[in-house]
């Protein structure tokens, strides 16, 4: 069975702190107080920063922005398939919140891929995304 995305997301959060501190700094510091809901196929999260980042399973109380995609989407923009404005345009990325919010939620997303590349074990976690995928 796949690994849900919640679970690799998490994963990578903790490997992130552990391995790329300052990177994971300012990923969280970019984030801020927000909270984020995930969407993806049937597995719904949350991300908060805070004090730290927590992926959370379920649906959050309230959320300052809300992303709905898919697993293939996800790859498909990891793949530079299609680019992340033209998912959004095409409808396979959906986001929701205000203007502010959204623009500090992409922010952190472009943070977190520059520490990402950056943490050695972040290759397996993407290798594991693609075990899955159809």
């Amino acid at each position: 069975m796949a690994e849900q995305i919640s679970s690799l997301l998490r994963r990578s959060v903790r490997q992130l702190a552990d391995e790329v501190p300052a990177s994971y700094q300012l990923t969280l510091d970019t984030l801020g107080p927000l909270v984020v809901a995930l969407d993806v196929d049937d597995d719904h999260f949350s991300l908060t920063g805070g004090h730290q980042l927590v992926v959370a399973d379920g649906e959050p109380v309230s959320a300052n922005v809300r992303i709905t995609t898919s697993r293939a989407t996800i790859l498909d923009v990891l793949d530079a398939n299609v680019g992340l404005r033209d998912a959004v345009d095409a409808g396979t990325v959906g986001v929701r919140g205000s203007l502010d919010d959204v623009l500090r939620v992409h922010d952190t997303l472009r943070a977190y891929v520059h520490a990402a590349v950056r943490a050695p074990t972040q290759a397996g976690l993407l290798d594991a995304l693609r075990e899955s995928s159809p």
